[in-house]
């Protein structure tokens, strides 16, 4: 197999033009089909020969050639032809010089064809190792050309994945920097957001704190951006709004950019909506302590209550429990909706009596509870009779409202507090008989 051979092989597994080395045509175009694989207009897939352009139509830039330039585009194009060529130029040379040198000495024919052998043998064998090393040198220069396209399409695939990643995610805003602190690259996002905030347009180049009018932002920036200059990650969460129900909620994050040899060369920041989050957040935690009937914090927020305060060694500490009677009774004759309408009252009854003296909560089932730290006995039980006259007379649905209050108080720390609460419950007990 000859080297134009291999050189057609090698073009056609890459996906050349065999007649136009200098083009890259996909496969299916260089058949004449399109994308989906069909026949392309004004092209036949027969196997009849399609007439190409020859190697001596000139292009644009070749017209611009000298003479000698054009007549030398074959054998820059065929490099067999371009050795082959050398090889007849030499043995000329060979034949006529020895010639010469016969005419000027006397060498007779025997002698003189030996020479010209001898020196034909060497030039074609210095021609095959030219040649030889010329389809090295081809070949090692065509994969350089085909790994260099290669590197530039997934560079430019690369380009558009980055750029579909910066401009589809949802509510984040992405932004790189120079050391300077100008713009390298933003998506339309923040392009926007910055719109929107200070009623101008950024661009390319310009410093990322120029357009910001809030000097306490501003300054505040620029310490994180130095920060992630000199190698530093960081990250934020900022509210905006002080509504807590409209209030928006974003995290930023900062990371220095690197290079090959690791210096820092800037910074990349992205900036997330994360306000469903911390609206979920608010209210698995809000859900956490609180009881999602009455509102009231529930028993688990009461036993770390407890917990603290046995740790702190509060006292005096003061706890009362009220409780409903007869709530069983109240859900099987009247319904449960009728028990939660009795519950609801007993949480607005107590919380209006004890007012900010103290914590209401409730304990579980039908049982609330008051916590009152550094509240003696006196108050305790001062506020122990507002709750019970809070009761009497009120009704729900038609069932008037009993309830059983008791107290007890945590004087020194020698008791615990799940002590007193069991003192509180068994006074409230008493109250029932």
């Amino acid at each position: 197999m000859t080297y134009r051979d291999d050189l057609e092989k090698l073009r056609k597994e890459a996906g050349f033009d065999i007649n136009d080395p200098s083009s890259f045509v996909p496969r299916s175009k260089a058949r004449g089909t399109d994308e989906n694989g069909n026949a392309a207009a004004g092209q036949s897939n027969s196997g009849g020969n399609t007439e190409t352009p020859a190697t001596s139509a000139f292009t644009s830039e070749e017209k611009k050639m000298t003479l000698l330039q054009r007549l030398s585009l074959p054998f820059i194009r065929n490099s067999f032809l371009s050795v082959l060529f050398f090889v007849l130029l030499t043995l000329i040379w060979i034949a006529i010089s020895h010639t010469v040198v016969a005419s000027l000495h006397s060498i007779n024919r025997r002698t003189l064809l030996i020479f010209m052998i001898k020196d034909a043998t060497f030039m074609i064998v210095l021609a095959t190792i030219m040649y030889r090393i010329f389809c090295l040198q081809f070949a090692n220069t065509y994969h350089l050309e085909q790994d260099e396209r290669k590197a530039q399409a997934e560079a430019k695939e690369w380009q558009a994945i980055q750029h579909s990643m910066m401009e589809t995610l949802p509510d984040t805003l992405v932004y790189t920097l120079d050391r300077d602190l100008r713009y390298t690259s933003f998506n339309n996002r923040h392009k926007y957001s910055m719109l929107r905030l200070w009623h101008k347009e950024i661009h390319l180049g310009d410093h990322v704190l120029e357009n910001i009018r809030d000097e306490e932002l501003k300054e505040r920036l620029r310490t994180l951006l130095e920060k992630t200059l000199n190698g530093e990650y960081s990250s934020n969460i900022e509210q905006f709004g002080d509504n807590p129900v409209t209030a928006t909620y974003w995290q930023t994050y900062y990371a220095p950019i690197l290079d090959d040899d690791r210096k820092i060369i800037g910074v990349s920041c992205f900036v997330i909506n994360i306000t469903s989050l911390k609206q979920s957040q608010s209210k698995n935690l809000f859900l956490s302590y609180h009881d999602p009937l009455t509102s009231l914090y529930n028993r688990v927020y009461c036993e770390e209550l407890f917990e603290q305060a046995d740790r702190d060694g509060i006292a005096p500490y003061s706890i009362i429990v009220a409780s409903i009677a007869g709530m069983r009774l109240i859900n099987d004759n009247y319904g449960r909706q009728t028990g939660d309408n009795l519950l609801i009252k007993v949480s607005e009854l107590l919380s209006r009596a004890i007012k900010d003296n103290g914590t209401v909560a409730r304990w579980g089932g039908d049982e609330f509870i008051v916590l009152l730290p550094n509240v003696d006995a006196s108050t305790a039980e001062a506020l122990t009779n507002i709750c019970k006259c809070e009761f009497p007379g009120v009704t729900v649905n038609g069932v008037p409202l009993r309830a059983h209050v008791g107290y007890a108080t945590r004087t020194d720390t020698a008791h615990a507090i799940q002590d007193v609460l069991r003192s509180a419950e068994h006074q409230s007990a008493q109250s029932r008989m």
